[in-house]
């Protein structure tokens, strides 16, 4: 297998037989763990990859090629419309900021450097991994929820999400009706990747974590500079159908379903900033709308305290709870 392929420019202009000759042929020569499913297009935001679906142990993985790509943010590209700049206006006057700073410097102060980084191709998790970071199923007539059947029996109703404490929780799946129950354990930074690294996976970057999201884009969010406020957002769904999808958690240009709800953070690994994709709803919970209260999920936010110098909610000793989750890739 010729690995330069693997690679843009050089994988994008592949013909389809080459591309899919290709696409098979990782399963043999890069990773056996991995059973070809189907090829597919996903096109999102103006950009789109032509690439495969495999399965690894129960969950689905896409192939994502490298190459030398542009990150991070320092300017906008078009620069936000109208009526995105009225709610911004609006966010300084309910603050009451009696000298607000200009825009592009505030935003800037929150975002990674523009640079120039090689990616190197992937398999990479579609969705982020179901248990959040520490917890584990645990049947329901196991010993270790003796502690907790008092408060079961009184609270739990069957529907929604039960947490007692924030070590354990019970739901009814919304698919299959089970009644589930989960237990907390707490998990140290170091501890879960080297777990994680045991099983011969690895956490992305946060280069390939930001390439991953936004695949290059120079706007501020990777839909553009200006808030699109026809999507259906989690926190912001009143206004439309209850069955609707959740615009962000559709595939983007790999098939990825990332950075669609700012409480969920994803833990990232050989980083500075450890932690992308949300801020644990701080921004929303604090009252600062939908502009300001979806900016972690733009692709390149970072926030100060979810960094290795600055852990002022000391993650690093326990990274699980209800908002980090963890997408594993392969880098071939």
């Amino acid at each position: 297998m010729e690995r330069n392929k693997l690679y843009n420019p050089r994988y994008s202009v592949l013909t389809r037989e080459e591309r899919e000759a290709l696409l098979i042929s990782l399963t043999k020569y890069c990773d056996e763990r991995f059973t070809f499913l189907r090829f597919e297009r996903f096109e999102r935001f103006g950009m789109a990859t032509d690439t495969a679906v495999y399965i690894c142990k129960g969950a689905e993985f896409v192939f994502v090629p490298g190459g030398e790509v542009t990150l991070g943010w320092d300017a906008f590209a078009i620069g936000p419309d109208d009526l995105t700049l009225s709610e911004i206006d609006e966010f300084f006057k309910e603050f009451e900021f009696e000298d607000p700073p200009e825009l592009e410097v505030l935003l800037r102060e929150q975002m990674s450097p523009v640079r120039k980084v090689n990616i190197a191709p992937m398999l990479v998790e579609r969705y982020v991994n179901d248990n959040d970071v520490g917890w584990r199923n645990i049947a329901l007539d196991s010993p270790e929820l003796e502690p907790f059947q008092k408060d079961i029996e009184k609270h739990f109703r069957g529907t929604g999400m039960f947490t007692i404490s924030s070590k354990m929780r019970i739901f009814k799946d919304k698919e299959t009706g089970e009644i589930r129950s989960q237990i907390y354990e707490p998990i140290a930074f170091n501890d879960f990747l080297k777990k994680l690294h045991g099983e011969n996976f690895s956490l992305p970057t946060e280069d390939e974590w930001e390439y991953l999201c936004g695949g290059g884009s120079r706007t501020l969010y990777r839909w553009g500079d200006s808030f699109d406020y026809e999507m259906k957002l989690h926190h912001f769904e009143a206004a439309l159908p209850k069955d609707a999808p959740y615009t962000l958690e559709e595939p983007n240009q790999f098939g990825l379903s990332i950075a669609y709800d700012p409480y969920q953070m994803e833990v990232v690994e050989n980083s500075e900033y450890f932690l992308k994709g949300g801020d644990g709803g701080c921004n929303i919970c604090g009252g600062s709308g939908m502009v300001f209260g979806y900016l972690p999920v733009a692709t390149y936010f970072r926030s100060e305290s979810l960094s290795i110098s600055n852990d002022e909610l000391n993650y690093q000793g326990d990274i699980g709870g209800g908002y980090t989750f963890y997408r594993r890739i392969v880098r071939l």
